[in-house]
């Protein structure tokens, strides 16, 4: 059987080294593992400008899987015309959708991943026009598709009560993490490294990810001020990219004074993201919104205590392994960082629970989840 995933997303510029796109090659690599002998995936792609090309061979390249379409209609008038997949992309057996959009089909399956409804829930942290589009395009993509793929119970409760999509169709798959995340084996080497590359010295609280208003790097900061004033040290790292709305956040930041002791790295290599969790003092993730929220476990699965919202995905993600807050009281997030980074009995059995529950999320794991969505879809599809 042939299948269809489209990796568009993949080849744009932005999703490199996002957590969108660990998803998709991770998903790429896992399920040719454990599907059906007879099952072959190919790569669908979709956009106008030439200088997607590229990243979209780079795509192929990195996923281990050569065959490939490409369509070079704007994706904006095949959605607008309703155009089934089979006119550009010829006959296969089911259409995997995993960046939350998926388009109509005459006779194949349909699957399609969405990992939050940020849009819905909090449209005030993103571009309008982000918002406008999502809204016209993933309730229609959740009401096309015959299996709907999320990573989290909290994302499914959404899609059932904001798009009155039936929970049967729905399948959470927990999602994972790579092999390299491990715990340091020299750690005054990786100090050395991360202090020569990023400027980042011993005993620092680590945020990875995208800075945006939804991420909370504004409460973050806001605690970690006041971490300072109870005597605390160490550096806040944010390392990763900047995301939407990055400036006028930042700039609310600055205004308050919060920015003070505040390291930001930008990108970080991928072969820097292990020493960062392994080295860091605690690893904080108290976003207002989460689909999943991977960097919990990885930092978890590389010896990294792990405060986290009590909000949203990450309460489920977390569970009993890490210490929860409130995210909009910075004192609380303030108190819950000072007991993760002060060394003694409470830091050592957070390290100990998150090793244990980190390893419950694999990629393998994941990949048999997408295989039984793809069974569900290709039942009804056939009946």
């Amino acid at each position: 059987m042939k299948i269809l995933f489209d990796a568009t997303a993949m080849a744009l510029s932005g999703y490199h080294k996002g957590g969108a796109y660990r998803y998709g090659m991770e998903t790429l690599w896992g399920i040719p593992e454990v599907a059906p002998d007879d099952w072959e995936i190919t790569l669908y792609f979709n956009f106008f400008r030439g200088h997607h090309l590229e990243k979209m061979r780079e795509t192929c390249e990195l996923a281990r899987i050569p065959r490939h379409k490409v369509s070079r209609i704007p994706p904006q008038i095949l959605r607008k015309l309703g155009v089934p997949a089979e006119w550009v992309a010829g006959r296969h057996g089911l259409f995997h959708g995993g960046f939350d959009l998926i388009p109509p089909t005459r006779n194949s399956a349909r699957v399609v991943t969405i990992q939050d409804l940020a849009f819905l829930r909090a449209p005030e942290g993103l571009p309008a026009e982000w918002v406008k589009e999502r809204g016209a395009t993933v309730p229609q993509s959740a009401r096309r598709a015959h299996s709907i793929i999320t990573g989290s119970e909290f994302s499914k409760n959404d899609m059932v009560n904001m798009l009155g999509v039936d929970p049967d169709r729905i399948h959470v798959t927990r999602y994972g993490i790579f092999e390299a995340l491990v715990p340091t084996t020299d750690r005054e080497k990786d100090l050395t490294r991360l202090k020569d590359r990023y400027g980042i010295n011993e005993n620092f609280v680590l945020y990875l990810g995208t800075q945006q208003p939804n991420k909370n790097i504004e409460g973050l900061c806001a605690a970690y001020q006041l971490m300072r004033e109870r005597g605390f040290e160490g550096q806040l790292v944010l390392a990763g990219a900047k995301g939407w709305l990055y400036d006028e956040m930042w700039q609310r930041i600055v205004d308050r004074g919060h920015d003070t002791g505040v390291l930001q790295t930008g990108f970080v290599d991928e072969e820097d993201i292990p020493r960062l969790y392994g080295c860091c003092a605690a690893f904080a993730l108290v976003s207002f919104l989460e689909g999943f929220g991977i960097p919990v476990i990885e930092a978890m699965a590389c010896g990294a205590p792990v405060v986290a919202a009590d909000a949203c995905s990450l309460t489920e993600v977390t569970s009993d392994a890490g210490l929860l807050v409130d995210p909009n009281d910075a004192d609380d997030i303030a108190n819950a960082l000072m007991r993760a980074v002060t060394p003694g009995a409470e830091r050592d059995d957070l390290i100990k629970r998150g090793f244990a529950h980190a390893s419950n999320f694999t990629w393998a794991n994941s990949a048999r989840g997408h295989v039984a969505a793809y069974q569900a879809a290709l039942e009804v599809a056939g009946s």
